[in-house]
């Protein structure tokens, strides 16, 4: 898990121990992923992380709260915490205190994004999806989604140039256009983006949930 700040994080990374269980795992490559791209490329109705509890539907707010495996408890939580103005300008979240940051966000749907709904009927055990789009050189800041050991299915689109994503302990995850990753994303991870927009794919995962002093958390 490690809850590192961002800095901390990317400097010490040479350092993280080996001998711990992964932070991802590989699960396969597509070669969709262009056609992916494409329908990305077109489609213009992406939702700003700060304006998600204003603009988002269900099925976006639904997709991204349980990705991991949570209820719709943790909504609160990503919208007032990870993905806020707010939480940006107050130095916490995933957010840089940048008002020209940009991480979009949308539910692809299948007039939209046929190829998408083609890979999930080739590959059923990937359900309720959602895209993340990054602007250039822009990043998510060091964070994790709880102490629950918990993890998302995450698809590579495209990767551009100077791009660099690391969870630990593994490191850096050397994505190529089309991988797919099993991410434990109770453990922290951040990412750099590069010199183009950036989009993935993430689908559900699940979670071991804890009981803690007669807490559920």
């Amino acid at each position: 898990m490690a809850n590192m700040n961002n800095e901390k994080f990317w400097s010490t990374i040479e350092d993280w121990p080996t001998d711990l269980p992964v932070g991802a795992e590989f699960c396969g490559n597509t070669s969709l992923h262009e056609k992916i791209y494409e329908e990305c490329e077109k489609f213009d109705n992406w939702t700003h992380s700060f304006d998600l509890s204003e603009e988002a539907d269900e099925e976006l707010v639904y997709n991204m709260t349980t990705a991991s495996g949570s209820d719709m408890s943790r909504w609160e939580h990503v919208r007032e915490v990870q993905f806020s103005k707010e939480s940006a300008q107050g130095g916490y979240g995933i957010a840089p205190n940048d008002k020209e940051w940009g991480l979009f966000w949308a539910v692809p749907r299948k007039k939209d994004f046929p190829t998408v709904h083609q890979f999930m009927e080739e590959n059923p055990q990937y359900i309720d999806p959602y895209i993340s789009k990054l602007r250039p050189n822009d990043v998510l800041l060091s964070h994790n989604h709880g102490p629950d050991p918990q993890f998302l299915y995450n698809m590579s689109i495209n990767e551009p140039e100077g791009s660099k994503f690391a969870i630990y302990p593994t490191g850096i995850i050397t994505y190529k256009p089309g991988d797919i990753y099993k991410l434990h994303v109770n453990n922290d991870h951040a990412l750099i983006n590069g010199n183009e927009t950036r989009y993935h794919l993430l689908f559900k995962g699940g979670r071991i949930h804890h009981v803690d002093a007669g807490r559920i958390n």
